[in-house]
């Protein structure tokens, strides 16, 4: 109840009704604009985030609408620098009131993000509003970011390669994508490897290679970290397997680097030496990418003529559960914040359908978080249909050091790729890694 009480007193205090008004608006129940005149609310706060400025400026203009007496300020910042640049603003007593995160940044900053109780802001309300996805913004005790956008992890194919070797549709599972390997893949007259089905395997030459190998694992049945009910803490679930004893993680490791392995005929399409997938895509000569929503226009721009097309990620064959990986955003509060009430009624007009669709208007490359927004996609759109229908089955993870965990997962692959370590045996290390991480951010009890 501690909780609760000091977020009444920032709540009724600082903002009055003005924030229970915008919770009803950001969850559907209150049309934006209607009974808006009658909430008073008035202050300055500060954002940011790696968001394109121009985009979100006009995604916070609509809160002149609902709340004139606000000034936003938006400050994009260098995903590289962003988290240093945040702990030197915050220990210095400085820093913004509310920043743009990802799931990747929820675990480092926890500490320094104000939590919104479910008393305030019910489970049902929040997982009825947005993604699946979006839940890995909640934590046991509430809220700690409002999901705006996803960026999807699609399917990119080349028709011609494909029609070339008379086939007439795209893969669906990850077993017609081998099918597709057999028939596409050509070799030259040293064996050398001349025309290319799928990028997989290796690491250091495929754009996303930790995010596909994460999604085969999140398919094959692992979440590789996840929030302990009993500790309320994030651990590690790397290391366990199924109930019939198979591990997710080797099965998911050892299907993508089979892809680089040369003795084996069927699944050998890749190997280190070659180009970066994408560019092989974009050359032409590679029939199949796996890669971001938000990359379709400038693979287009780069190369006009090459005929391809997108589709949904492959699927584990006679799995009733559909899945791909996406890169979600959010809106989290500091508890630096000097008027965390403002702060948290900005945050939560930012995830209405009418700021998202005005962030939309100026950057297409994006997918709304919004379940409502979702389900209306325009029936003569077969690629927003595609883009949409991604982002509600997408997934991602609780990553509390991404600079480590992909040099492991990148010295793993080389290692595997090399024959010096099996699939299984990057289960020890990476599991170790995450779990020592994990306990130093958790290591003290968090308090509002």
């Amino acid at each position: 109840m501690k909780n609760f009480s000091i977020f009444q007193i920032v709540v009724f205090v600082l903002c009055g009704a003005g924030v229970l008004f915008g919770v009803l608006i950001f969850s559907g129940k209150i049309p934006v604009g209607q009974g808006s005149s009658k909430v008073s609310v008035s202050g300055t706060v500060t954002i940011w985030g790696v968001l394109p400025y121009d985009a979100m400026n006009a995604m916070k203009e609509t809160l002149r609408k609902n709340y004139k007496e606000v000034t936003v300020n938006y400050v994009e910042k260098e995903a590289e620098t962003f988290q240093s640049e945040l702990i030197d603003a915050l220990a210095s007593g400085g820093g913004p009131d509310l920043i743009v995160i990802t799931p990747a940044g929820i675990i480092q900053n926890k500490n320094k993000l104000f939590t919104v109780p479910y008393a305030s802001l019910p489970d049902t309300t929040f997982r009825t509003t947005f993604t699946d996805q979006g839940s890995l913004f909640l934590s046991n005790e509430g809220t700690l970011a409002f999901p705006l956008l996803i960026d999807p992890m699609i399917m990119y194919y080349n028709r011609d390669l494909l029609t070339s070797s008379f086939v007439v549709k795209p893969p669906v599972t990850w077993d017609d994508v081998v099918t597709l390997n057999k028939v596409v893949t050509r070799k030259d007259d040293a064996g050398r490897l001349a025309t290319e089905t799928v990028a997989l395997g290796t690491f250091d030459n495929i754009t996303h290679a930790k995010d596909i190998i994460s999604l085969l694992i999140f398919q094959a049945g692992n979440k590789i970290v996840d929030l302990d009910p009993i500790s309320k803490k994030y651990v590690s679930v790397f290391g366990d397997a199924l109930g019939d004893g198979v591990s997710p993680v080797a099965n998911g490791v050892g299907f993508y680097s089979s892809f680089s392995n040369p003795s084996d005929a069927d699944h050998y399409s890749w190997n280190p030496t070659l180009p970066r997938d994408k560019d092989q895509f974009i050359a032409g000569n590679l029939a199949v990418y796996f890669g971001y929503a938000s990359e379709l226009v400038g693979i287009r721009q780069k190369n006009p003529n090459l005929n391809f097309d997108v589709s949904l990620m492959p699927q584990r064959a006679k799995s009733p559960v559909k899945m791909t990986y996406g890169m979600m955003h959010g809106v989290a509060i500091t508890k630096s914040s000097k008027n965390r009430g403002l702060a948290l009624a900005v945050a939560q007009q930012l995830a209405t359908d009418e700021a998202v669709t005005a962030y939309l208007a100026v950057d297409k490359t994006f997918v709304p978080a919004r379940r409502d927004m979702l389900s209306r996609t325009a029936s003569n759109d077969a690629r927003q249909a595609l883009f949409y229908n991604s982002a509600i089955i997408s997934r991602s993870w609780i990553d509390p050091d991404a600079t480590a965990t992909t040099a492991l997962f990148k010295k793993s692959m080389n290692q595997i790729n090399a024959g010096t370590l099996t699939p299984a045996a990057i289960i020890p290390p990476m599991n170790s890694l995450l779990s020592s991480t994990l306990q130093k951010l958790q290591k003290d009890p968090v308090t509002q």
